[in-house]
């Protein structure tokens, strides 16, 4: 009996699988597919002039909302993030920080030179969504250590010193 089942399956197996095999659309896939490997090949091999995991540090004035009694005057300068891997000094200066989510959600995490967590925060904008934070002040980020932001989260960090 588990002879015939074998041979019957193997059968429908080799059937199903040629019939497959003349499937136009099939064909067309594979030519749509050779031509994103193309693609992408050749995408790779044009050089970047900026890695994609770097912040897009851009300095932005602050309004006056957010300039508070404690920030330094000459504290104007800002620095916007996306998910990725970023080092201290190397992508952001050291310093103490206040963080603001500005779009999205996930973990802002700095971790320490060990590669242990130091801080781990839930950001995000919904304010419907209680498991998430809008800000995190007095962020510490000190030379070797590595922030890490993942998901959708878009943040802001205000420089405090």
């Amino acid at each position: 009996m588990k002879k015939i089942l074998t041979v019957a399956l193997s059968v429908a197996l080799l059937l199903s699988t040629t019939a497959c095999g003349t499937n136009s659309e099939l064909e067309a896939l594979k030519q749509a597919n050779e031509q994103l490997k193309s693609q992408l090949s050749d995408t790779e091999e044009k050089p970047t002039e900026k890695p994609t995991e770097k912040p897009t540090e851009k300095p932005t004035e602050k309004s006056e909302e957010q300039k508070t009694s404690d920030t330094q005057p000459n504290s104007d300068n800002a620095y916007e993030f996306t998910a990725g891997n970023y080092d201290c000094p190397a992508d952001i200066p050291a310093g103490k920080y206040d963080v603001v989510a500005i779009s999205g959600s996930g973990n802002f995490t700095i971790k320490r030179e060990d590669g242990h967590t130091q801080t781990c925060e839930r950001l995000g904008v919904d304010a419907d969504d209680e498991f998430y934070i809008k800000e995190y002040k007095n962020a510490k980020l000190l030379d070797g250590k590595a922030l890490e932001i993942s998901g959708t989260l878009r943040v802001q960090l205000n420089p405090k010193d």
